[in-house]
């Protein structure tokens, strides 16, 4: 499955990535052989492979969450270098916003 110039622009669009033409040629060439390995992946024949009941029971357990506080001295070295903010808060780009540039 060939994709065009247009698809992967629509795809840097969706991932929220600025590509310049060399990137983008280069994820036309990188993104080809994925999709095409993909394509062989959906034609297999698991008809006798039993379905994985608990899948999370491969996975290594969870570390509990902390909260970790920083000094004093490191969070004002933090809020001193942070480009945007709001009062003690880091301010950062919205995840829906639509990317400038």
């Amino acid at each position: 499955m060939a994709l065009s110039r247009e698809d992967v622009k629509r795809l840097a669009e969706l991932s929220r990535l600025a590509l310049t033409e060399e990137e983008m040629e280069r994820m036309e060439q990188t993104l080809d052989p994925v999709l095409e390995y993909v394509g062989r992946l959906a034609k297999l024949d698991t008809s006798g492979v039993p379905e994985a009941e608990e899948w999370s029971d491969a996975l290594p357990p969870l570390r509990a969450d902390e909260a970790h506080r920083a000094s004093p001295e490191t969070r004002k070295a933090i809020l001193s270098n942070f480009p945007d903010k709001a009062g003690d808060a880091l301010r950062v780009p919205g995840v829906f916003e639509k990317p400038k540039g």
